[in-house]
């Protein structure tokens, strides 16, 4: 029936449910909107970040192209061929790379740096993106890529003698490339000469980065490994006093821990020229000896002593200071870089250090029966090269006598180390003499090769010769 005019409109017992679920499925559909747009913002932000985290990888490998193509222009030729890479000094050089769907360039700029140092600045850009490093190189000859090195021959006999070439710091396991590089060849005087045997007991004194002598944190050694040899055309491995030729085969059977010997097609690198004029000023500036001068000058009655201030000394006043050192009054210790324009002898039992500097003279160095010269590092100074020996200098380590080195151990002529004495370098060591270079007879020689040689200051490539780039430090700038 219908309605009657005036009657009150009769409600359904579910209209208030239906539009109570009309209202739930409003609120509904609302947060689904509500949350599937922010699920989008939020898809869109990350696919942003994505974005722009890929574009600043990107570029930053953009960067780090350019950093590795400067190494290699610096180690090679200019772009063009027209000068020497090591001469290569661009205000904005710009390459285009690809990384996958990308493309990215990077702008080189290499500068000289009044240390001797090379920056390398790479900027890399890609999608708008833009990051910024910054490389401090050294170029140096690659004769410091070797441990030892000998423009001659290296010679090494009588037991107990003993030998270990070993890497030095961190994540440089695979050095040194080469331990031993020859230029006239590799001379075993007797069939029971020991290398790297991993049977022998090893003993060294800490790293310039390692803690102090003692401390519980010094550096384990390495195991030693098997050697690699590097020869310069028409130079041999022999055997003996008659010099009988071997090959590796031989070497191992004797028992000497070899990996392998590589004959070079051309020379071995030629060694660097050492720039004296740079030692003197430094030895000029270092003012840390002042005190001892004037205390030896005053002991010896020395006026001139007395009043001087700087560290490049005469043979004689040297002499003089190591007479006072002798005396007992002080620690016989020095610091910075000492330069003797002479000879330097330490007699029976006398003993000398040097502490964050280098001991660079212009005649032999001599280490009497029981003597000790200890040149030591701190990872500031790291770089200084340990003892230099220039003109027809020769480095002598006789009987009994300590070699303790941290840096670059250059020597003009021959090096000789006698029986029983112990040499300990972290660095690397250059004999220069055309006959021969080094000799180890009945002494214990333990060198760790430290990278860090390669950016020793004062040394001169010859401009003809190949030089190798090595990074000092790497950072990112803003």
């Amino acid at each position: 029936m219908g309605r009657r005019a005036g009657e009150p409109m009769m409600r359904r017992p579910d209209d208030g449910n239906a539009g109570m679920a009309l209202l739930v499925v409003l609120v509904i559909l609302l947060v689904i909107t509500g949350s599937s747009a922010s699920f989008i913002w939020f898809m869109n932000q990350q696919q942003s970040r994505a974005g722009a985290r890929y574009r600043a990888a990107t570029a930053m490998a953009a960067a780090e192209a350019g950093v590795h193509r400067a190494l290699s222009i610096l180690e090679t030729r200019a772009p063009g061929g027209a000068s020497p890479g090591r001469l290569w000094r661009p205000a904005a050089y710009t390459e285009t790379v690809q990384r996958e769907a990308i493309e990215g360039r990077f702008t080189l700029s290499v500068a000289d740096d009044p240390s001797g140092a090379i920056l390398i600045t790479s900027v890399g850009e890609a999608g708008g993106v833009a990051r910024r490093l910054r490389a401090r190189i050294y170029l140096a000859s690659p004769s410091l890529l070797a441990a030892l090195h000998g423009s001659s021959f290296i010679r090494l006999e009588r037991p107990p003698a003993a030998t270990f070439i070993l890497p030095y710091g961190a994540g440089i396991g695979d050095r040194p490339w080469i331990h031993m590089a020859a230029g006239r060849g590799i001379w075993f005087a007797t069939t029971d000469v020991s290398i790297n045997d991993p049977r022998l007991a090893l003993d060294a004194g800490p790293g310039p980065v390692d803690a102090p002598a003692g401390a519980s944190s010094a550096t384990r050694l390495p195991r030693p490994g098997p050697v690699r040899l590097l020869l310069a055309p028409g130079a041999e491995l022999t055997l003996g006093q008659s010099q009988v030729r071997v090959d590796v085969q031989q070497l191992r059977t004797m028992g000497v821990y070899l990996e392998g010997a590589v004959l070079r097609p051309t020379a071995l690198p030629e060694l660097p020229d050492v720039d004296r004029a740079f030692y003197q000023a430094q030895a000029a500036a270092n003012t840390r000896n002042a005190g001892l001068n004037e205390a030896a000058g005053q002991y010896l009655g020395d006026s001139d002593l007395a009043r001087k201030r700087d560290s490049l000394y005469t043979q004689h006043e040297f002499e003089q200071v190591q007479v006072y050192l002798k005396d007992g009054r002080q620690p016989p210790r020095l610091a910075g870089v000492i330069y003797v324009k002479g000879e330097m002898a330490l007699l029976e039992g006398e003993q000398l250090q040097i502490v964050d500097g280098a001991l660079v003279t212009e005649g032999t160095v001599h280490l009497s029966s029981g003597a000790v010269l200890e040149v030591t590092h701190s990872a500031a100074t790291r770089t200084l090269p340990g003892v230099i020996v220039l003109d027809n200098g020769r480095l002598m380590v006789t009987q009994g006598a300590r070699l303790r080195v941290h840096g670059l151990v250059y020597v003009n002529s021959a090096i000789d180390i006698g029986e029983g004495a112990r040499v300990d370098i972290v660095g690397t060591v250059l004999g220069n003499d055309p006959g021969l270079s080094f000799r180890s007879r009945a002494a214990t020689v333990v060198i760790r090769y430290d990278p860090a040689v390669l950016g020793t200051p004062g040394l001169r490539v010859p401009p003809d010769a190949p030089v190798v780039a090595w990074v000092a430090a790497w950072e990112e700038l803003p």
